[in-house]
């Protein structure tokens, strides 16, 4: 299993949100990049990171923070936010990004979802609240069954499945491992947990429900969970 560190970007600096909320905003670090380099030197390999204006907006606005971010990561590094056109996802692919997540528009846009199979490294961004599926930054909600998308995202190629559970992101209330559960049963993809994570133990819980990767954000950021006890988990 990955343990993957997030770290999300607004207005230039590393920021947690609660449930998503824009309103609800704790900053963590004036310059990203020499956040990561920090956790790298204290082992850290492996990263999730966020571009919370780009979700915004619908374009990248943190391309060039990225850029130096990846030159510093030598692991796994996905990236999200604002990722709605293929030459977005041309733009991160040719940065070194080794997971490109694609929500809102697979979500909205079927000829679009259907022409991912072009590429080989998209996660696709399955945001969950109450068990819907939602869009533009956790604001809108989207008709759309999940077993039905995991089958479509499993004929097209998809290279993994990242479940967010919206209502306990940023919440340190461990995550939702019975929909977890249910997700895993709906597909053969490799999926990446999100949100809730605050302890020690949820890593060791999620490695044996074998999901691919676990997000680790909050936790860590407030002291909860330490990088070298969660590269323990690492597989």
């Amino acid at each position: 299993m990955k343990p993957l560190f997030a770290m999300d970007l607004m207005g230039g600096k590393t920021v947690r949100l609660k449930k998503g909320d824009f309103q609800q905003v704790t900053v963590y670090s004036n310059d990203p990049p020499i956040m990561i380099r920090a956790m790298v030197e204290r082992g850290a390999r492996d990263f999730h990171i966020i571009d919370l204006d780009g979700a915004r907006t619908g374009s990248p606005v943190h391309g060039d923070i990225i850029r130096e971010i990846r030159s510093i990561v030598k692991g796994y590094m996905e990236v999200g936010g604002g990722i709605r056109n293929e030459d977005t996802i041309k733009y991160y692919s040719d940065l070194g990004v080794d997971g490109v997540i694609v929500g809102t528009r697979a979500l909205e846009d079927e000829d679009f979802f259907n022409r991912l199979s072009q590429f080989k490294n998209i996660v696709f961004g399955l945001d969950l609240l109450d068990g819907k599926p939602m869009a533009r930054g956790w604001k809108s909600a989207v008709d759309r069954d999940v077993s039905a998308l995991l089958k479509d995202a499993e004929r097209i190629g998809i290279m993994a499945v990242l479940c967010t559970s919206i209502e306990r992101d940023g919440m340190l209330t461990g995550p939702d491992f019975e929909g977890l559960t249910r997700l895993s049963g709906m597909t053969r993809l490799p999926v990446i947990a999100s949100g809730g994570v605050s302890r020690i133990e949820d890593v060791r819980r999620l490695k044996e429900m074998n999901v691919w990767a676990a997000i680790i954000g909050k936790a860590f950021y407030e002291g909860f969970i330490g990088i070298e006890e969660a590269m323990g988990y690492a597989g």
